[in-house]
Formats: C-alpha cells, sequence, structure tokens
C-alpha cells in the first residue's frame, strides 16, 4: 500500500494532460495552427459525409438541380411555369455549384466532399468560438470543454441527417458562425478602432449574404442583431454596432438575392414571389399565406413546453420526419434551474456560488446567449420547422457545457459533462430525409424517346423536376398541380397555366408518381391519357420510375 507521501494529490493533472501543460509554448506559427485546426475539420466533415451516402432528398429531387439549370438556361419563369412547385421561385444562385458539378459529370464522392465543406468551415468558427468562451478555464479544462462543446454541437439530428447534402442549411450555417466569431472579440483584447467598425460590418454582410441565399437564415440575422442591441457597451458604440451591422446586412442581402428579387419583380410585380402576397398583392398568387402554418406551437402550454417536446416530437410538429435530440430540452432544463438559482440567489440577498473559472455571467456569455435565446423565438414564431435549428445544435453544446459548469462544483461538473456527451450522442437519432448509394454518377436518368416541341405536365405533386434537365431542350414543363398552383385556382399563375396548355399545338406528355395519379387535372384541362402510351422514366432516386404518358385531348379522335 502506498504511504500518505505517494499519493498524488487529486487536484493536480497527471498523465497526457500533465504533460501538454507542463510542455514549453507552442512554436507552431499562427497561421499554421489555424490551417492545421481548418484543415482537421474540414477532412473529419467530409469522411463523416461520405459515410452518411449520396443525398437524395425531397427538395434535391424537386428543386435544388432543376432550379440552377432552368435558371442559366433562361428558362424558369417563363418557358417552363412553376416546374419545380413552390420552390422554382427560389434564388438558384447557392445551388449553382452544386448543378455545374453534376452537369460536368464529377464523381458523386467528389461533390458530396464538396457539400461537406460548409460543414467545415462551420467546425472551425464553432471551434473558435468556444475557444474564446472557455477563456477563463486552465488549459487542460479549457481543451476539454471546447471538446465536449463540439462534440455535442456537431452531431444534433438535424445536423448529422443533412450532412453533405443539398439542403443548404450547412452552407447558411458557416456564415453564422463566421459573423457570431467575428461579433465575439477576445475578451482581453485592447479596443480598435478600425476592427470594431469593420467587425460588425462583415458581419451583417455575412449574414445579409445568408439570408440572401436562403431566406429562413434570417432567423439568426435577427438573433445576431438582438445581441448586439442588448450589449452593455456604450450607447453611442451600440449604435454604431447596429448601423454597421444592418449596412452590411442589406449589402449582403443586395449581393445574393438582388438579381434573383429583380427578376421575381419584373415577371410578377413580387420580390419575393409568392411569399408575403398579402403585402404585395401581385395579381399572379392569392392574398393569403403561401403554405398554411402547421409546424410548432399553438396554444400557450405548446409555447412553454416547446424545448421540451422537441425530444421526439410525432411528424407533422416540427418535422415532416421522426427523430430523437435531446439538446435543446436539456439546455432549457438547465437554464430554468439556471434562472431559478439567480432569482433565489437576488431574494436572499446572498452571493451567487459561481465557479469563476466557467464565467457564464461574462459579457461574452450573455451575447451568446442573446443570440441563442432570440434566434430560437424567431424561429418558432416564423416556421418552427426543425430542419432550420443547425446553428441553435451548435451552440446548444457550448450553453450546456457552461451551465454545468456554472451550477456545480468542478468534479462534478466534469463527470456531469462527461455523461451528458455521451448520453447526448449514443441518444440522438437523426430524421433521414433520403439517401442512396453511390454509383458513377450523380443522377442516373433515363428517358423514354420525346416527339419534338414536347409539353410535359408535371400532374402531382411528387418530386419530379430533378428529370427535366434530360429531356429534349426543345420540351417545355409545367406544373398543372403542386403546391402553388392547381386548377380552378383564381390567380394569373393558374390561368397562364391553363392558357399554355390550352393553346399548345404540338404532343402532349403527363409526368406521374405514383403511376396513374392526376386524372382529375387532366380532365380539367380536358385532356386524357392514350391508351398504351405510358412508359417509365427509370432513376436512381427514391422517386422512381417516373410515369411518362401520352396525352390527347378530350375532343380529339382516339388513335
Amino acid at each position: 500500500m502506498k504511504n500518505l507521501a505517494q499519493i498524488e494529490d487529486p487536484r493536480k493533472p497527471s498523465g497526457i494532460i500533465a504533460a501538454a501543460m507542463n510542455a514549453r509554448p507552442s512554436r507552431i506559427a499562427p497561421w499554421l495552427r489555424v490551417v492545421l485546426l481548418l484543415g482537421a475539420c474540414v477532412v473529419v466533415a467530409v469522411l463523416a459525409a461520405l459515410r452518411c451516402r449520396q443525398d437524395a432528398n425531397w427538395d434535391l429531387q424537386n428543386y435544388h438541380f432543376y432550379d440552377p439549370w432552368g435558371w442559366l438556361n433562361g428558362r424558369i419563369l417563363d418557358w417552363d411555369i412553376a416546374a419545380a412547385q413552390l420552390q422554382t421561385f427560389h434564388n438558384p444562385l447557392s445551388d449553382v455549384p452544386f448543378y455545374a458539378l453534376v452537369a460536368a459529370g464529377i464523381d458523386p464522392r467528389t461533390i458530396t466532399a464538396w457539400l461537406a465543406l460548409p460543414t467545415g468551415l462551420a467546425a472551425y468558427f464553432a471551434v473558435r468560438i468556444a475557444w474564446r468562451l472557455f477563456g477563463d478555464l486552465a488549459p487542460a479544462e479549457r481543451i476539454g470543454a471546447t471538446v465536449a462543446a463540439t462534440a455535442i454541437g456537431f452531431t444534433g439530428a438535424m445536423g448529422v441527417a443533412q450532412l453533405g447534402s443539398t439542403t443548404d442549411e450547412w452552407l447558411v450555417t458557416a456564415f453564422g458562425m463566421a459573423a457570431l466569431w467575428l461579433l465575439l472579440p477576445p475578451a482581453r483584447a485592447t479596443p480598435n478602432a478600425g476592427h470594431a467598425f469593420a467587425a460588425p460590418l462583415a458581419a451583417g454582410a455575412l449574414m445579409g449574404i445568408a439570408s440572401g441565399l436562403k431566406l429562413t437564415a434570417a432567423t439568426y440575422a435577427v438573433g445576431l442583431c438582438a445581441a448586439l442591441v442588448t450589449r452593455r457597451v456604450q450607447s453611442a458604440r451600440n449604435a454604431r454596432d447596429v448601423a454597421s451591422y444592418a449596412a452590411g446586412g442589406i449589402a449582403g442581402l443586395a449581393a445574393a438575392h438582388g438579381a434573383w428579387s429583380y427578376a421575381l419583380w419584373t415577371h410578377f410585380g413580387h420580390p419575393l414571389f409568392p411569399y408575403a402576397n398579402g403585402f404585395f398583392r401581385s395579381p399572379w398568387w392569392d392574398f393569403h399565406r403561401v403554405l398554411p402554418r402547421q409546424f410548432g406551437p399553438h396554444t400557450a402550454g405548446d409555447w412553454l413546453l416547446l424545448p421540451f417536446a422537441m425530444l421526439a416530437p410525432q411528424p407533422g410538429f416540427v418535422s415532416e420526419l421522426a427523430y430523437v435530440d435531446a439538446r435543446l430540452p436539456t439546455l432549457y432544463a438547465l437554464a430554468i434551474v439556471a434562472l431559478g438559482g439567480l432569482v433565489i440567489a437576488r431574494l436572499s440577498r446572498s452571493a451567487a456560488a459561481a465557479n469563476p473559472r466557467f464565467a457564464t455571467t461574462s459579457p461574452q456569455w450573455r451575447f451568446v446567449a442573446v443570440f441563442a435565446g432570440a434566434s430560437f423565438v424567431v424561429w418558432a414564431i416564423t416556421h418552427s420547422i426543425a430542419r432550420y435549428t443547425i446553428p441553435l445544435e451548435i451552440m446548444s453544446g457550448m450553453l450546456i457545457v457552461a451551465l454545468f459548469g456554472w451550477l456545480l462544483r468542478p468534479a462534478h461538473a466534469i463527470v456531469a459533462i462527461t455523461l451528458a456527451v455521451a448520453l447526448l450522442v449514443s441518444t440522438t437519432r437523426p430524421a433521414d430525409w433520403g439517401r442512396t448509394d453511390f454509383g458513377p454518377r450523380w443522377f442516373d436518368v433515363r428517358v423514354p424517346p420525346i416527339e419534338p416541341g414536347a409539353l410535359v405536365l408535371l400532374v402531382v405533386d411528387a418530386p419530379m423536376a430533378y428529370v427535366l434537365p434530360f429531356f429534349p431542350a426543345d420540351a417545355r414543363h409545367v406544373g398543372v398541380r403542386n403546391n402553388v398552383n392547381a386548377p380552378g385556382r383564381h390567380n394569373r399563375l393558374s390561368e397562364h397555366v391553363a392558357q399554355v396548355v390550352r393553346d399548345h399545338r404540338g404532343p402532349l406528355y403527363a409526368l406521374s408518381f405514383p403511376p396513374g395519379q392526376g386524372e382529375a387535372d387532366l380532365a380539367a384541362h380536358r385532356l386524357r391519357r392514350v391508351p398504351g402510351g405510358c412508359a417509365g422514366v427509370l432513376t436512381n432516386m427514391p422517386t422512381s420510375p417516373i410515369e411518362l404518358c401520352r396525352l390527347a385531348r378530350v375532343d380529339a379522335p382516339a388513335r
């Protein structure tokens, strides 16, 4: 048995940690550290994305490939009509690189690696944010807290489900993490007038670009603005920073969405067509909400318990598909406990027993907490769709680690954080929006022979537009029945579709999945399928085979 002199002090680090702490200061150049960290983040992201297999989600099949093709070929708004449903009118700019890679015949694994790059960039900035936030900890604890926060934040159900996918959520998340990093300078940084002006301007520009590429990213642009507004700094400086952030945001939004808004305005008299048409009142669509609000809370109780309800919600509450993720419920519970402790301490007029090594009440932590809280509220009010919560998943990792460290004694906090990482990672079940095995090309589409000058009608709301670029170049594609158009609607879009179908003098075809659907909509346009005139469009995507049928007018003689 060891004597007392031989017993190691449990407060002293040992093993690898002690060696790291006692080592000489790193002589690695700052730029090289940046390259190594960024490279590691990208490599991990790419390997994880490849393990998930090739993306085959609903939106990919509907518009992420069709929209940039239609836009670059000058046919998306006038030659074709609502071919990719409502999403026809989404900004196609962010999908142009993906389309270019697919059109060039690049190997699907390489394309997946490209799609994983934003995840690597988001991880790089998240690690640097966490490193700053945990700056008051001892070196070993700082490393452990950063690793734990990153492990929690980047294994969330929404983030993993969309890794290496075309949803663009990781793309706008990378912009958001970079903007947050710019607005979160080191706690002991020397004030610099140039940086103080440039950082909010650049952060605003990044969030403006993200919002322009995908409008739902504006959720986090508003959250960052709220964090800026509520900072406890000199009012004149705060006003200047907010103004710089807003100016950058407007410039970024104009750069990313300006050309597309102009195109929508010239075609429909509405820069965000068809969204918010109750305000813009374009005659091309109805004067009410595009899609009825179906997700999220609807009662006061739903609002109060919303984070808890996001643990394992039924499909249709915040997601189309089932998933399991305890990050936001855990964070909400810890925040309630922490807030309750502060209130009790204030009422009893006792000093809060906060652990100084987890300075969660610092201005930096307040900034991050306001950003996450405000973003969550905006998210819940505007759409409550879980796919858009990747930034919240990332921030939950940092906040969960910090709150455990603030609420518990150091030894207990380490145990609690370790258990939290293990439980949150092991119990998460990502949603499955569709994957397929890698093949020699991203899309393997075989289209039956089509007569020249064809009008192809998409008669169901299944995601079928991904096959349209493989049709003859002179074919015209029209969405007859989908989430933005249907026969009998009283707006110019529906009337225009009816006129195009009525006036077309060439061959007519119908696309449907599953086969045989859309008879009533064809009848509304006085069309019918020609007996024996159907064949299958075979693809490597889940929506396959798609039925392609020759059409005849009801009043035309049968062949």
